[in-house]
């Protein structure tokens, strides 16, 4: 074997090397953005859930029209980046005996093609708590 095709073989070696680097490095980079898409959208529900109950609070106690909270929700979710229409939110009761049943699911996108992979189901059930006296 001459010390060119030596040379050639060593040079193939390393080009696979780092073909499979490069590959390694954009399965990792790819998978990361979609974990940090899951962790973004689990982070959102479990705020909009806060806000969610704050607003069925308010809404209660105040003894205002269902409309007025289906608006209040809607907005809070448009603030969150969340995908809610205003069928997907049942209202039931008046005052003390508000409830709200809520569901909504949120897709998880494959960078670059923006093609959704896997989707997030959400359901929320909130009752109206009487303040403590």
């Amino acid at each position: 074997m001459s010390k060119n095709d030596e040379l050639t073989l060593n040079v193939g070696r390393h080009l696979r090397r780092y073909l499979v680097l490069a590959l390694w490095v954009v399965a990792g980079t790819i998978y990361a953005h979609m974990v940090f898409q899951w962790i973004e959208i689990s982070s959102k529900d479990r705020e909009f859930a806060r806000s969610m109950q704050h607003a069925i609070q308010l809404v209660g106690m105040e003894n205002r029209p269902s409309k007025d909270l289906r608006a209040l929700l809607l907005v809070r979710a448009e603030a969150f980046s969340i995908p809610i229409r205003g069928n997907e939110i049942l209202i039931n009761g008046k005052g003390e005996t508000l409830e709200v049943s809520l569901r909504y699911e949120a897709d998880i996108t494959f960078p670059l093609l923006d093609k959704a992979i896997y989707r997030m189901m959400f359901n929320h059930q909130v009752r109206f708590r009487p303040p403590n006296t």
